[in-house]
């Protein structure tokens, strides 16, 4: 009886902090609506139009349709896109145990995947309405889907799973293409299975249409809401034109030296952001685990025990897609935005935490004869799960003090509005992206996006009877075109917020433009 009761905790338990953490999500979602990306995603609720940016293109129709879903119960949009990734985000919780299931106990796997999901980056992206906490979630479920087809090459359903899922990961995130190339990897393996040798040919060509008309169900629906196919495919065009120009932050634009990019993007967002959230509790329990881990792979092999990579076969398709993809964030993605690394990391500690796992089984099940070397082995197994149980404990706590700051603190954007509204002259701001913003927020004041200094000062100099203000991203951007461009303006305020929730516009220094004669 008492074993039975221990194993209904064991079991229970990680299901129960699953669910604690998607109540979180829903307790602290943020009430802010904190960038261009995120209003383009909350007005396409209320109304879909790419024309318009809402939400911009590519559309994401699966997550929108979601939320649509949902929004017919809530009056607010912000609150539909968010209880439908903390609802994806707790789904993904099934897919994560099942992969690491494959290498470990039943009781171990779910606890590995509470030990994802506490990731707190991660864990705050599913309290915002944004697509990547519902791509990452899909995600999940892609890669449990290629692994089982991989398990059954013969098998038509389970290949349909996994086409069905990169369909719908695609039509949530286009820009995780990159994973793909686990797709196309499942069809080699499959071709060239003995299995399918007679029919390996035909099937596959099936498997390929197959997949590019699941493909072509989202962006037919795409299509069809732009009226023509041509008015489509020139909207897909000046999108992609513009994802890669300076704007769009890739490598071929974006004036950052390549080697710094990776840098920023390896030890910045990855590893200090995502991973480590900023915590140096956190990194030295990592840093602790990892240490312990090798230690242990080493002492079974230094043994001839059996190694923990015998353990882990058939992961490499694994960390072939998660470098294919960080290849195309170095070089194709935003470098300020650490959110588009994000997907990496769940899966690489996926695969660290099931290593330390198998590490402490097989030492715990070790056979020197020698006493000291059987205590040794037994300490470090123990020290090995004690680690881990401090990473889920340390992560929660970090996370539930993530969320409940990104619920209580007003973004930067926000705060520009509250001190714009105090000014009693007659006036008018300038922006780059925060004025897609301020329209949301429906500011009573002139507002307006500029790009070009030429035009600026065609304007502002008939502006006689207001002040000019204009943000640091405008000056910046001015700047750039003219070193002078910086002469006639003075700071007149500093805003800032946690740049963990917003890395692109927590700073904002206000400048007020003077005339020629005003100075």
């Amino acid at each position: 009886m008492k074993q039975r009761s221990l194993r209904y905790f064991l079991y229970g338990a990680p299901i129960i902090a699953v669910l604690t953490l998607f109540v979180m999500n829903l307790w602290f979602a943020s009430p802010f609506v904190r960038s261009w990306d995120e209003v383009d995603f909350v007005l396409a609720v209320d109304r879909f139009d790419l024309l318009a940016m809402q939400p911009h293109f590519p559309g994401y129709p699966y997550f929108i349709a979601g939320a649509k879903l949902l929004h017919t119960w809530m009056s607010d949009p912000v609150k539909s896109l968010i209880n439908w990734n903390a609802a994806l985000a707790c789904s993904s919780a099934i897919p994560i145990a099942l992969l690491a299931r494959r290498y470990i106990s039943g009781i171990t796997a779910i606890w590995v995947s509470v030990a994802v999901q506490t990731m707190p980056y991660l864990w705050l992206m599913g309290s915002r309405p944004m697509s990547e906490c519902a791509g990452i979630a899909v995600l999940w479920w892609f890669l449990w889907s290629i692994r089982m087809a991989a398990d059954r090459p013969e098998s038509n359903l389970r290949l349909g799973v996994a086409i069905v899922s990169f369909s719908l990961l695609m039509g949530i995130r286009v820009s995780y293409f990159p994973f793909g190339l686990a797709l196309l990897l499942l069809l080699v393996y499959q071709y060239r299975s003995e299995a399918n040798r007679r029919i390996g040919l035909r099937r596959l060509s099936l498997a390929l249409i197959a997949a590019a008309g699941a493909q072509m169900i989202w962006i037919g629906g795409l299509a069809m809401s732009e009226g023509t196919l041509e008015g489509f495919w020139n909207l897909s065009m000046a999108f992609v034109a513009g994802h890669f120009s300076e704007w769009g932050g890739g490598v071929a634009s974006a004036q950052v030296p390549f080697g710094t990019r990776v840098v920023t993007l390896v030890y910045d967002h990855l590893i200090r952001e995502v991973l480590l959230s900023r915590s140096v509790v956190l990194g030295a329990i990592y840093g602790c685990l990892i240490a312990l881990t090798g230690c242990g792979i080493w002492r079974l092999g230094s043994n001839r025990r059996r190694s923990v990579v015998d353990g882990l076969k058939h992961h490499e398709w694994l960390l072939i897609v998660l470098a294919a993809y960080g290849g195309w964030v170095l070089l194709g993605q935003n470098i300020e935005k650490p959110r588009h690394i994000a997907p990496i990391a769940g899966p690489l500690m996926l695969l660290v935490y099931v290593s330390a796992l198998k590490a402490a089984h097989w030492l715990r099940r070790t056979s020197e004869s020698g006493r000291e070397q059987q205590l040794w082995d037994k300490v470090n197994a123990a020290a090995i799960q004690l680690t881990l149980t401090a990473v889920v404990i340390v992560q929660f706590i970090a996370g539930a003090q993530l969320l409940e700051l990104q619920a209580e603190q007003r973004p930067s954007i926000y705060q520009l509005d509250d001190y714009m509204e105090t000014i009693e002259e007659p006036f008018v701001l300038y922006t780059w992206e925060e004025t897609r913003v301020l329209g949301y927020l429906q500011a009573e004041y002139e507002h307006r996006k500029v790009y070009t200094l030429d035009y600026f000062h065609a304007i502002a100099s008939s502006e006689t009877e207001r002040r000019v203000f204009l943000t640091d991203h405008v000056l910046k951007g001015f700047l750039a075109q003219n070193k002078n461009a910086g002469m006639n303006v003075v700071p007149v305020a500093y805003i800032s917020s946690d740049n963990r929730f917003d890395p692109v516009y927590s700073e904002i220094t206000l400048y007020e433009w003077k005339r020629a004669y005003d100075n």
